[in-house]
């Protein structure tokens, strides 16, 4: 009888345990970068449109469903309840806006595909001690913090999105979108109806924008140096 060899032995051994042993090439190795999760698609409804005081326009929301399009989401009710004239939702996908005047109405993006993170009306109310029941002046403008895209891949629209930074007159007439990529509003300072400040971040750096109002543009961009360990 013929001895094996030992050398085939072993050979063989190695042969059989490789054969076990799963294709990690052909599957799917830890690091290996998957797609970004879409972000799903929402039902929409229209919410109850809201007057705007003091002008001829009321005001809508399109929403995400399945929130009640009753007074427990009115785009405005913040503006009854807080000086500071601020929403924050990010189930708001767009507005509608209808003029009594003209019985027309316009949404005020071309798309429902979008969220509608930050809503502020200006001016705002100045508190005053000597009269503290004084009535909250009309809104004339509005500044939105649109998130456009799901920039950190989470599959869904939320704050840690990047920003577009957009403004309208009070009946979301001349839109335009002022900043682009910030990663928050920090501060907005109406100045008069001539000049807005925002005072925002992005990439790590902190910057003041000067915006003119009655045109609708960025007149300046200022870098914030705080200190290389301000972020």
């Amino acid at each position: 009888m013929k001895r094996i060899s030992p050398l085939l032995v072993i050979l063989g051994i190695l042969f059989a345990v490789t054969a076990c042993i799963p294709d990690i090439v052909g599957g799917n190795p830890s690091g290996s970068s998957e797609p970004a999760p879409t972000p799903m698609p929402v039902e929409k409804i229209l919410s109850s449109f809201n007057p705007i005081q003091g002008t001829n326009y009321l005001m809508a929301g399109v929403i995400s469903a399945p929130i009640t399009r009753d007074s427990s989401f009115n785009p405005l009710e913040w503006i009854n309840n807080s000086a500071r004239y601020s929403s924050y939702s990010s189930d708001t996908h767009n507005y509608v806006f209808f003029n009594l005047n003209t019985e027309e109405y316009k949404r005020l993006l071309p798309t429902n595909d979008y969220s509608i993170f930050q809503t502020s009306g200006f001016p705002t109310l100045q508190y005053d001690p000597a009269n503290p029941d004084q009535p909250a002046p009309t809104v004339e403008w509005w500044v939105y913090s649109v998130i456009k895209k799901d920039t950190n891949n989470d599959g869904y629209f939320g704050d840690r999105d990047k920003l577009s930074i957009a403004i309208s007159d009070v009946g979301g007439n001349g839109y335009a979108e002022l900043i682009e990529n910030a990663d928050a509003i920090l501060s907005q300072i109406y100045k008069d109806n001539s000049a807005l400040f925002i005072i925002y971040n992005a990439d790590k750096k902190n910057f003041i924008a000067k915006i003119n109002l009655s045109t609708r543009e960025v007149i300046s961009t200022t870098e914030m140096d705080l200190g290389e360990d301000v972020k």
